[in-house]
């Protein structure tokens, strides 16, 4: 990591790569399925920060997958984890639960998904969003403690 102060004021500026343990992006995409990858951990969980990734209009998600490497330690009463369009949380996204967070293991998700987001949804998502994740039931969840990826994966196919 390369850190700059040319200001003069004690202000530095970084440039490169920051290492939080959490991170989200595209992983692949192959004819009209996405897959997109998020790298969990307890601190990326407590900072509340989610690098900016947009689930588009019309995506019809396939499957939840969750791989656990670092078992989380996750307190509270039915404490969750939420992801989910921001905004709608709670109403439109999947639920990690407290069970799914503490196994280490790969493992398809309890969840099928709530409204557009809904495995079974009839319509997919109705407008594009962004992905948000919040903690839910009291929940805690350690901040030195767990490593994970989430992978959603849905098809989508939009004709000009």
């Amino acid at each position: 990591m390369s850190y700059e102060s040319s200001a003069g004021i004690n202000v530095f500026n970084q440039y490169g790569a920051r290492q939080t343990g959490g991170a989200v992006g595209v992983e692949t995409s192959d004819d009209s399925i996405t897959r997109v990858r998020f790298d969990l951990t307890g601190e990326s969980l407590n900072s509340g920060f989610l690098p900016p990734v947009s689930i588009p209009k019309g995506a019809l998600f396939l499957s939840y997958r969750l791989r656990v490497d670092e078992a989380f330690v996750v307190t509270g009463t039915a404490p969750t984890v939420q992801v989910g369009a921001a905004g709608s949380v709670a109403t439109n996204g999947v639920v990690l639960t407290e069970t799914e967070l503490e196994n280490v293991g790969t493992k398809l998700l309890a969840t099928a998904g709530a409204g557009t987001w809904a495995l079974d949804s009839s319509t997919g998502t109705t407008a594009a969003a962004l992905v948000d994740i919040a903690l839910e039931g009291d929940a805690a969840v350690a901040s030195t403690s767990g490593k994970a990826t989430l992978i959603l994966e849905y098809v989508n196919v939009t004709k000009v």
